[in-house]
């Protein structure tokens, strides 16, 4: 009788802890079912984006090939169209043949550099571009470049002046890249600003230390939610059939990607209507010192006009102040 009296407890407990198993087991179970399902979820998401990644890629791909067909094909139909006519001989007066002979020129120098500069990309990419770096003064590197981009900038009569608080600052770059880095984005500065307009470049030392280029236009600007797409390689923010401009868009590319072989970064800033901003970052790593004081004979003018006079004032174009 004691026996039994004693059973009913024990079976009772047992029956107990087994519930208590199940429920407990069951709790675990839906909490591994919800894990789960938000791993899933995520998984998912995750994916989403990717596919839409992917094909903003592949978009962005499809618009820069049909851009660049267009392109191609511009300078090449020039090539063709005015050689066929020195062909042909008797079509036109040979007294024109010098002019025909200067737009093939211009086509075929137009169709190298898209070439150069698609294969400057790809190498950046790739990761295949080496730095050969020398020590040069800063005032030396943007006057080299502003008289390059200078015949352009007079033919729209725009004012290109340099205000360099640290003309003299040595730094050590790759000559020829840090040329075009400087060249890609006052090639783009003219392009995009009217004729009679300016663009200021200045430099100077932040709170770091770092060396800032600035190169400020008064041009058309960039809409604030397209900054970061013309800094994209394959990215315009006009495509071939609307854009006024010609150009495949890949200059601000090369020039990040290069100023960020040298440890630096591009920044951009625009107001529509106003103008664009271009700020070169380099690292303080990079500057070594200042250059010493030249003779009066040989140190860089003062002022100097694109058109070679002797005061910008005599022209729209080029004042230096260095």
């Amino acid at each position: 009788m004691v026996n039994a009296h004693r059973g009913k407890p024990e079976a009772f407990l047992e029956n107990y802890c087994s519930r208590l198993g199940t429920l407990l087991e069951a709790r675990y179970t839906g909490l591994a079912l919800l894990a789960a399902k938000q791993e899933a979820d995520a998984a998912a998401k995750h994916a989403n984006e990717a596919m839409l990644e992917a094909k903003a890629a592949d978009l962005a791909k499809t618009r820069f090939l049909a851009n660049m067909a267009h392109e191609l094909r511009t300078p090449l139909n020039a090539i063709i169209g005015f050689s066929e006519i020195i062909k042909l001989d008797a079509i036109q007066a040979k007294e024109r043949y010098p002019q025909y002979a200067e737009y093939i020129h211009d086509a075929g120098i137009l169709l190298l550099n898209i070439i150069n500069g698609l294969l400057d990309l790809a190498r950046i990419q790739a990761g295949r571009v080496d730095l050969d770096e020398e020590i040069v003064a800063v005032g030396e590197l943007i006057q080299s470049t502003v008289r390059t981009i200078a015949p352009i900038a007079e033919r729209k009569s725009i004012y290109v002046d340099c205000e360099l608080a640290q003309a003299s600052t040595l730094i050590c770059v790759d000559q020829t890249k840090f040329r075009q880095i400087i060249l890609n984005i006052l090639s783009n500065s003219v392009k995009f600003t009217e004729p009679e307009g300016r663009i200021l470049i200045g430099s100077g030392l932040d709170d770091r230390g770092d060396l800032v280029i600035s190169i400020k236009d008064t041009g058309i600007g960039i809409p604030p939610e397209h900054l970061e797409r013309v800094l994209s390689p394959f990215e315009q923010v006009a495509d071939h059939l609307t854009k006024e401009n010609e150009g495949t868009g890949l200059g601000l590319p090369i020039a990040r990607a290069l100023i960020e072989l040298h440890g630096g970064n591009l920044t951009l800033s625009s107001d529509l209507g106003m103008g664009t901003t271009v700020a070169l970052r380099l690292p303080h790593q990079r500057i070594q010192g200042v250059a010493p004081p030249q003779r009066r004979d040989t140190a860089l003018p003062t002022a100097l006009t694109m058109s070679g006079s002797a005061s910008p004032s005599s022209h729209p174009t080029g004042g230096m102040k260095l």
